[in-house]
This record gives C-alpha cells, structure tokens and sequence, in this order.
C-alpha cells in the first residue's frame, strides 16, 4: 500500500494534501504543530489517516515522529515523505531580529532535513522511495522584505539538488515542487511579523505597501488544492520529476529573471511589491 508522512498537514497546502492523499486511498501519517488543527483534519479524513503532533524543529520530536510511523508500518516501506512544514517571515533584514531569521531558517531548512534523515530507512525498506520538498517560486526569484523567507526556499533547491545526487544510487528520487502565491495561513502570519517590527520612517512606507499586498495574496491567490494535485502526481508518477512548478507565475517568472539584468529586474520588483498601497 502507498503510505505517505507529510509534514504541515494542520492547514494550507499540507492539510489539502493530506485529505487528497486519504481520498486517493493512499495511507497517510499527517505530522501537524498544533494538536487542534490535527483533530479538525482527522475529523474530515478516512480512519487510515493517522495525526502526529510533531515540532520540526526539536530532533527529540523528529526522531519519535520516525518511531512511531516505522511501529505502525511494522516491516512495510514508506512509499514518500513530503516536507510541508513552513512559515514565512517578512520584513527589512535591516529590521529584522536575528532570532526571527534563525527560527525562518530552523522551521523551513533544518525542519525539512531533519525529518527527511529520520525517515530514510524507513523509505529504503522498499523500492523508488520518494522525496519531496515544497519550496516555493521564492526560491528562484527574490524580491525586498521577503528576504529572510526567500534565503529559506534558495536553501531548499540547493538542498533538494544535493539530495537528488546523493540518493540516486537507492533509487529514491528527490524533488521539488514550487508553487506560485497561494491563498494559504502563510501569508497572514507573515503579516503578524510585520506588525512586530520596531517602527522605521526609513521603511514605513513600503512595509505597508507589502502587509497589503500579503492581504490580498491570502484572499485572490489561488487555493491550495491546485499544489495537493501537483504533489500527489510527484508522489505516484512512475518518473517524478526533479522540479514541479505550479501556477503560471512560477512557470514564467524565474525563467524571465534570468534573462533580466538585475538593476532592471529590482526596479520592476520595488514596484510590484509598492503596488498593493498605491492601488487603495
């Protein structure tokens, strides 16, 4: 049977995904942060998913996640195991606490490799094991006050590129799944880090340029069922491919920033990211 552990399954992309997977018939280990959005994603679900309350950024948490999914495989692989988990933290890295950047990094970066370690014998039990990582258009392409989130998503390509090379002799293929903006919690909390900002006339202005647009973003973007639908085809393709981008703007944008010089491409971006203000 096709068994999958997905991380971030409390909400957004990861909670779509879940219930997506639990449709398909396949066994799902949904990791969530907060026991409350595990309890309202199982009460939609089929009996075979499974909740696990999980901090991936704890290694102790990690590790007893692994051991409680090898206890309930018994001595059956794991078919794949899809790195949900996220948060987006916004603002001038001028501004920013170095513990905000940290945290970004620890949740987006160490999280993802953390329970990718813990899993792999778990996927190494069997045959064309799967690896998926949920980065984001933002790892392609940056853009100002974003700058924290965008390191986090460039690590994930470099780290999903590595991997890719280092597991191919298992047969476990590695690959990357980068959507476009998305309606999803994600942009509201980016919105709350915002707020905690200490007060900059330097860059008051376009901080509240970007809290609009992130509003909009968690309202227009489309939803998160349209990446559950990509993720679900990397996890059952017979070749999955090593990149999945998702959604027009991740499909046009980074291959038009490469042909872009960059002073003209930061222009462009400024206005982009001023725009939300200036549009009221």
């Amino acid at each position: 049977m096709t068994s999958v552990l997905l991380t971030g399954a409390g909400s957004g992309i990861g909670a779509a995904t879940a219930l997506r997977l639990d449709r398909a018939g396949i066994r799902v280990f949904a990791a969530v942060h907060d026991a409350a959005d595990g309890e309202i994603l199982a009460r939609g679900a089929s009996a075979s998913l499974s909740v696990h309350t999980v901090d991936v950024t704890n290694r102790a948490s990690v590790e007893a996640l692994a051991e409680e999914v090898s206890s309930q495989l018994g001595s059956e692989p794991l078919t794949a195991v899809v790195n949900v988990a996220g948060e987006g933290i916004a603002g001038p890295l001028e501004l920013l606490p170095v513990e905000s950047l940290r945290h970004q990094l620890d949740v987006n970066v160490v999280g993802p490799v953390s329970v990718t370690q813990c899993v792999l014998p778990l996927l190494r039990r069997g045959r064309g094991g799967r690896v998926i990582f949920v980065g984001s258009m933002g790892g392609l392409v940056a853009v100002q006050l974003a700058g924290a989130y965008h390191a986090s998503k460039y690590a994930i390509e470099a780290i999903g590129d590595a991997w890719r090379q280092e597991l191919a002799p298992d047969g476990i293929a590695v690959s990357i799944v980068e959507p476009g903006p998305v309606a999803t919690p994600l942009w509201a909390k980016a919105v709350e880090t915002l707020d905690k900002l200490p007060d900059s006339k330097r860059y008051a202005e376009r901080i509240d340029a970007v809290r609009e647009t992130l509003r909009k973003a968690s309202k227009n973007s489309p939803n998160a069922d349209k990446v559950a639908a990509v993720i679900q085809q990397a996890i059952l393709a017979e070749k999955p491919r090593t990149r999945y981008p998702v959604g027009v703007a991740a499909m046009v944008v980074p291959k038009i920033r490469r042909l872009v010089p960059d002073r003209l491409f930061d222009k462009a971006a400024q206005q982009a990211t001023t725009k939300g203000a200036k549009d009221e």
